[in-house]
């Protein structure tokens, strides 16, 4: 039934993926919804987190290797995982680091990660500023807070040239007007359009780059 949630809404937004990857992200969905019942782990329902968890992310993933094919990735405030592991399907050459500081998410989230085999994924229980600096290609969040905290929590982790792509479910004019980080430069906004079977829905990247040259 999962595995049947995922295929009609992947089909509909153009992407194929081959069985392995298919099998590994119904064990993801599977694990969430068990452990979302037991421990209520997050406010997405079970209807809704083959969605939220993986179509939304592998058409991100889809939209920005327009802009970039990267080979190390970081996902901060992974949570239960998301985008991080969803994206790491789609770029098959990359290695993603995903980051929370939640003991109890990254432990279940680790164990995912090993039961399904995400081989090219590293799990790591760590607040943003102890993390050491990094040189990755591409940094992906949602949800860890304001836009300008999140851009400046980027800064130390990417490489020159890397992009950061923040999700949001809206955009605010006003915020993306006003914030300015210095060495980060905005490209631009992208919207996903997500077609879902019942439903179309419109997520956003809003896409910096990283240039220290003057």
């Amino acid at each position: 039934m999962i595995e049947m949630e995922l295929l009609g809404p992947l089909k509909m937004n153009q992407i194929d993926l081959d069985q392995t990857d298919i099998d590994r992200l119904t064990m993801y969905i599977k694990k969430l919804e068990k452990w979302g019942n037991i421990h209520a782990l997050t406010s997405v329902s079970a209807r809704e987190i083959p969605y939220v968890f993986v179509v939304e992310p592998i058409i991100a993933a889809k939209v920005l290797r327009n802009l970039i094919d990267p080979l190390r990735c970081l996902d901060m405030g992974t949570g239960f995982g998301n985008p991080g592991v969803a994206m790491s399907v789609y770029f098959k050459k990359s290695e993603f680091l995903l980051v929370d500081a939640s003991y109890k998410k990254t432990a279940l989230l680790r164990q995912i990660v090993d039961e399904a085999k995400f081989e090219r994924v590293k799990v790591v229980t760590s607040r943003l500023e102890d993390l050491e600096e990094g040189d990755f290609d591409l940094v992906v969040s949602r949800g860890i807070g304001p836009l300008d905290r999140t851009l400046k929590y980027s800064l130390k982790f990417l490489k020159e040239g890397g992009l950061v792509a923040i999700f949001k479910a809206k955009i605010d004019q006003q915020e993306l007007s006003t914030v300015k980080v210095e060495n980060l430069k905005f490209e631009r906004t992208l919207n996903l359009r997500v077609i879902y079977p019942s439903k179309e829905a419109s997520r956003y990247l809003i896409v910096y780059s990283k240039s220290t040259s003057n």
